[in-house]
């Protein structure tokens, strides 16, 4: 995310929050069915109120059940995009992360959750630090989302176009990489570039030989079919 806007969400104090079983990072689409009564009341809210609301990812969450996020805990500020109500009050709606946040103080708990939160970025790093594991998680990162989209994996990119600046990056490939809820949390959490960057290119690095042998052994069985042209 540009510093600038960055810099324009820190005036954010208060926000619904929303605790969801998954992680949403900066730059993220994410959609979303609504049809909890409080979830409703809450995206009404939010909607109302410069569309916005915080995702705090809880390993646990999940319907009629109460999930609290800790205090000092880490979750991503969402912008509502659009909006598609359905029957009985129930929404579809998408969304994209903007931001990050820690949780400051919980505020309200009903009828839905508002907490206090500042938002975050990256701690300041060298530049020159950076720029050989940008490239290198740059390339990494082509060859293995044209893999995944290779064998149409659901989460893989299409028309890719990759961040220059290093923290958004290391945010996008995070956020695109095939790995559980807890890694995907660990690396929002980070605030460091350099740390993100490399932990991504070692994620990346363990995945693409088994991504590329599963692409050759696909182009393998389409060639030995009854298609195949000598």
């Amino acid at each position: 995310m540009p510093r600038m806007q960055i810099e324009d969400m820190e005036r954010l104090e208060e926000l619904p929050l929303f605790p969801l079983a998954t992680v949403l990072f900066p730059g993220a689409i994410l959609p979303l069915h609504i049809f909890e009564e409080r979830y409703k009341a809450m995206m009404k809210f939010a909607v109302e109120n410069g569309a916005l609301f915080g995702l705090s990812y809880h390993s646990d969450a999940e319907a009629d059940r109460e999930t609290l996020p800790d205090v000092g805990s880490v979750g991503c500020v969402a912008k509502i995009n659009a909006v598609m109500p359905l029957e009985e009050g129930r929404l579809n709606m998408i969304t994209t992360g903007v931001v990050r946040y820690r949780v400051v103080e919980l505020k309200q708990l009903t009828p839905f959750l508002i907490a206090k939160v500042e938002t975050f970025s990256d701690d300041m790093e060298m530049e020159t630090d950076l720029t050989s594991l940008v490239d290198e998680v740059t390339q990494a990162a082509k060859k293995f989302f044209a893999a995944a989209e290779s064998l149409s994996e659901m989460d893989a990119p299409t028309d890719v176009s990759f961040p220059e600046e290093a923290e958004e990056l290391s945010l996008f490939v995070a956020a695109h990489l095939p790995i559980d809820n807890d890694a995907r949390q660990m690396l929002l959490e980070m605030t460091s570039t350099k740390a993100r960057l490399i932990r991504v290119k070692s994620h990346l690095i363990d995945r693409l030989p088994e991504y590329s042998r599963r692409v050759e052994t696909r182009n393998r069985a389409k060639g030995n079919g009854h298609g195949r042209m000598n």
